[in-house]
């Protein structure tokens, strides 16, 4: 009887014991999470864009935008990151860090932003006040060589993994910035490594696509394109799709390192494939942009407009969101590539994110948001 007892006063202890049970850190990433899909959970922004605000800066936006929890963090070339409201456009916060610039936004887990630099440094700072916990500088900077930590680390098992161009992926204890284990290639790097199952995957300048074990960081096979690699593989059941500067995207089986399929297009292309729908997307570098079947590699649209651009495209349902050289900011349909609307700001577009039926961009020197 007693045990009966016990066991009902347990039951009702349930819900108090996990209402008082400790949350699960909450990591937010840029380009729709660590495989890199470029899709975006939210809704889309489907009639012509307004201009909610825009925030100008001193010398160009250098990083697409992150949002998180109504404030916008990115950067600029002249080596600074900002925190800004993303419901006003007013400055938060901003850090100068030196003035090589700053490619990507951070990666944020609780109230902690994980931000790599030019300079060769990955931070660690606090979101609500801009306060610098730790900072790691690579090897390479203490040998007085390129050691820019260009995108932001994968978060992953307590650990940040970072790229640099010292040829060097670093794995950071984030919660005293030490590290705790390298991985070295035949090139610098210049991208964020892609998460799938339990490896990681990153690429170099020399063409490697690497697949890592995360805790040994032994390397479990390679593949080898013609030309520099750039950019993450972008990851939909289990193939990675990767962007060469040979002009070709590649098609990937994660479980071996085989190539499925690829595709030539018509130049070096700029930014690390998007995909939904089946659909891989992907642009070059003077504003070609492709969708391709993701299990053919056939052409199912494309569209051409002009002048050079860097980024990829961004996905929310329905619709695609591309920056061109041609100063404009295209709303797609994903299926058909229909264009639904465009805006037109002063200077190439590039780095569109989606944040609640809000699109964010930089152009030029302003950091744009529509609604």
């Amino acid at each position: 009887m007693r045990l009966y007892n016990y066991k009902l006063l347990y039951l009702a202890l349930i819900p108090f014991l996990i209402s008082y049970a400790p949350a699960r850190s909450e990591t937010i990433t840029y380009n729709g999470g660590p495989q890199h899909t470029g899709k975006y959970n939210s809704s889309p922004l489907t009639d012509q864009g307004k201009l909610k605000w825009k925030f100008a800066v001193e010398k160009g936006i250098s990083s697409p935008p992150l949002v998180n929890k109504g404030v916008v963090y990115f950067a600029d070339w002249n080596g600074t990151l900002y925190a800004v409201e993303l419901s006003t456009g007013s400055e938060i916060w901003k850090i100068y860090v030196g003035p090589k610039g700053i490619n990507g936004p951070p990666t944020i887990i609780d109230t902690i932003a994980f931000w790599g630099c030019g300079e060769g440094s990955l931070y660690a700072i606090h979101i609500d006040s801009g306060r610098i916990i730790w900072k790691m500088d690579a090897d390479g900077v203490k040998a007085g060589r390129d050691a820019a930590i260009c995108f932001p680390p994968l978060i992953y098992e307590g650990r940040a993994f970072c790229t640099s161009h010292d040829s060097t992926m670093y794995a950071i204890n984030i919660q005293n910035g030490e590290v705790s284990g390298r991985f070295h290639t035949e090139n610098g790097m210049c991208a964020s490594p892609s998460l799938w199952n339990t490896t990681v995957f990153i690429t170099d300048w020399s063409g490697n696509v690497y697949a890592l074990d995360p805790v040994s960081l032994s390397e479990k096979w390679r593949f080898k394109a013609k030309k520099k690699i750039y950019h993450s593989p972008a990851i939909s059941d289990g193939i990675g799709f990767v962007s060469s500067h040979d002009k070709h995207v590649y098609a990937i089986d994660l479980t071996n390192g085989k190539e499925l399929w690829n595709f030539e297009s018509d130049g070096p292309i700029s930014g690390d494939p998007a995909i939904s729908h089946g659909i891989v997307f992907f642009n070059t570098l003077f504003s070609h942009l492709y969708a391709l079947d993701s299990k053919t590699g056939k052409v199912i649209w494309d569209l051409a407009s002009e002048g050079k651009v860097y980024s990829k495209p961004a996905i929310a349902g329905d619709v695609l969101y591309f920056g061109s050289g041609d100063k404009n900011l295209y709303a797609l349909e994903v299926k058909t590539g229909k264009i639904l609307w465009k805006y037109q700001t002063e200077d190439m577009v590039c780095y569109p994110s989606i944040y609640n039926g809000n699109v964010l961009f930089g152009s030029g020197t302003h950091l744009y948001v529509l609604e």
